[in-house]
């Protein structure tokens, strides 16, 4: 047999700019997607899968697909109007390095709101881990980017706004959230009211009831507002909506809260808005108060946002 060409790896630079080295492991690799891709053998192991690299508004892998159709699949439909937990389709497909991974290397696929990854792809393909979805919030925050289970690149936190319009000059981004991810004692029954601005500053807002503290999250340190631990239990239509169920496990979608939440200044459509913002470690859960039923709880777009980030380019 022939011997499979090299999986194409964004190249990576540390925090002096040089290239960091790509991991070894070799792939079938397709430039473009338009459907879902036929596995094939990898480094000479049967049944291992392709990597898939470049722009893929379908599906690198049937599990990414039935990850992203329980909640999002009746949005796409219009049989539910709702926020998406994931986007409407696929931005770009990438084979990432991964030190713990086989080879090195995993397979990624970023939405609008996160990245799915395959870590092993030997792994029982019913376990409802075999598909994850990255730290990204975190990451984007404390400016280390992760290529290991214990292994980061120092970067600068993202300089990307975190709600919003990606042009507000005006409104936070995720590094004006660095310095405010410490533990912090349980509020519960207080009401957030707590402001950010874009350098990191706080302040007071009015209190708005939404914003009631009713869970503290021992894992972190932080509280969670009853708008968003309402949002995080929501029960509705899902998969192809003939049956009804808790969206998500909280814990698997978001991760548990980095920060507490805060009233922002964000522009959205070049209008400036009061949004509530709160940082999960994989997701950012915003409550705009004047939006429609249904979409005023909504995730960050931060699967786009920490492309940008990692590769210095739009999705």
């Amino acid at each position: 047999t022939g011997t499979s060409p090299t999986a194409t790896i964004e190249p990576l630079l540390d925090e002096n700019g040089d290239p960091y080295p790509a991991p070894s492991q070799t792939a079938f690799v397709r430039q473009t997607l338009t459907a879902l891709p036929q596995t094939s053998s990898l480094g000479g192991v049967k049944g291992a899968p392709a990597f898939v690299n470049g722009q893929a508004q379908g599906f690198v892998d049937p599990a990414m697909q039935h990850v992203w159709s329980r909640t999002d699949q009746v949005v796409a439909s219009r049989q539910v109007d709702r926020s998406w937990m994931w986007g409407p389709g696929g931005l770009v497909a990438q084979a990432e390095t991964y030190t713990q991974s086989n080879g090195g290397a995993r397979q990624v696929q970023y939405f609008d709101k996160a990245r799915m990854e395959i870590n092993d792809w030997k792994r029982d393909r019913s376990n409802p881990w075999f598909v994850t979805n990255g730290l990204l919030v975190k990451e984007l925050i404390d400016g280390q980017l992760q290529i290991g289970d214990v292994e980061f690149l120092k970067r600068a936190p993202a300089d990307i706004a975190i709600a919003g319009d990606a042009n507000d000059a005006s409104g936070p981004t995720y590094a004006s959230f660095a310095q405010h991810t410490g533990r912090v004692p349980s509020r519960v029954g207080q009401v957030a009211t707590a402001t950010l601005r874009r350098d990191g500053s706080t302040g007071s807002a009015a209190a708005n009831n939404a914003a009631k503290l009713v869970v503290h999250v021992p894992e972190t340190g932080h509280n969670i507002p009853q708008v968003f631990w309402d949002f995080l239990n929501t029960r509705g239509p899902i998969g192809d909506g003939k049956q009804s169920g808790q969206l998500v496990d909280w814990v698997f979608a978001m991760g548990y809260p980095i920060s507490e939440p805060f009233w922002t200044k964000v522009k959205v459509g070049g209008v400036e808005r009061d949004v509530l913002v709160q940082a999960f470690q994989r997701r950012v859960l915003t409550y705009t108060p004047g939006n429609p039923e249904g979409w005023k709880v909504e995730m960050g777009n931060v699967g786009r946002h920490y492309y940008t980030w990692r590769y210095g380019k739009q999705p």
